[in-house]
């Protein structure tokens, strides 16, 4: 497993098709599947934090907007969320439907970075009309995941931050996981409430920043 002190995008060649061919042989070779882990590990894994931003209103807005109302709400919130996180170190991996999926060397920078898109889309409101106004829902992980590519995360943390990002968070809310949560400095812990929640038969605990945290 390799640490990421910067989170630049990845100039080693390594793809969707590399890793294809790892899994081919995972799947016809049963007997090498431990060193075909270890060479997946050692060529994709990395220790990252995700954060998932997603807009809210998606299905009211398009119904009483349309479609191209609402691409254009995503294409200023876009511009709010991208100098957020670049200050931050890291990087949009993504855009997919009305997610911004982005990641960071560690959860402190994601957490950052979410608090700022908040603090900057009250700013922009002020200047919107009341039906062009945006908010958005976070969701920040933090752990060992498979990065193909430039734009595909993979594992676990990954999957539980699109579940608070998209699922749990209400609006205005940024939810952290409690690997996340754990992995923030110290003093940042605090503010925080812990939640437990079920979910597509899962048990997952969360960390709700106050009101003002």
């Amino acid at each position: 497993m390799v640490e990421y002190g910067v989170v630049a995008r990845d100039e080693s060649g390594i793809g969707s098709e590399s890793l294809r061919k790892l899994l081919e042989r995972y799947n016809e070779h049963p007997d090498e599947r431990q060193q075909v882990l270890a060479e997946i590990d050692r060529r994709f894994t990395r220790r990252l934090s995700i954060m998932v931003v997603d807009a809210w209103g998606f299905s009211r807005t398009v119904q009483e907007m349309g479609i191209v109302h609402f691409l254009a709400m995503l294409e200023r919130l876009e511009r709010v969320i991208a100098p957020a996180v670049e200050e931050e170190g890291g990087r949009i991996l993504r855009r997919e439907a009305d997610n911004v999926f982005a990641v960071f060397p560690d959860p402190a920078s994601a957490l950052r970075t979410a608090r700022r898109v908040l603090e900057d889309l009250v700013a922009v409101n002020e200047a919107l009309p009341r039906d062009e106004e945006m908010a958005v829902s976070i969701g920040i992980g933090y752990g060992d995941v498979l990065v193909v590519a430039e734009d595909d995360v993979f594992g676990d943390q990954m999957n539980m931050a699109s579940k608070l990002g998209e699922d749990l968070a209400e609006r205005d809310e940024i939810l952290l996981t409690d690997e996340a949560h754990a992995a923030l400095p110290e003093g940042d812990r605090d503010g925080f409430e812990r939640l437990e929640y079920a979910i597509s038969g899962l048990s997952l605990t969360a960390h709700r920043l106050a009101a003002g945290g």
